[in-house]
């Protein structure tokens, strides 16, 4: 008869709490819950918060297929300079 593992009934049910589209506090939640218990360990937690990180959100040091930085901070930074200009003509 096979072994019961909490740990990884634990991780199995966070997986399907993700996967069903539960909030991720509640998901972390659940977690934490566990960890208190001695159940998950810390790389448990690193793992199920993992699973949350912005995989489309680039980061500063993107460069992209071209060798230049990432357009979009370019765009950002002249979206910024707009609403400062207009902030100076029109609200004060």
């Amino acid at each position: 008869m096979a072994k019961f593992s909490l740990e990884s009934f634990v991780m199995r049910t966070l997986e399907s709490m993700k996967s069903g589209g539960e909030d991720e506090y509640k998901v972390m939640q659940y977690a934490l819950k566990y960890y208190e218990k001695s159940v998950l360990t810390e790389d448990d937690l690193a793992l199920v918060e993992s699973w949350f990180d912005d995989p489309e959100k680039p980061s500063e040091d993107y460069i992209g297929e071209n060798g230049s930085p990432d357009q979009n901070q370019e765009t950002s930074e002249s979206t910024e300079k707009d609403t400062v200009e207009y902030t100076r003509r029109y609200c004060i």
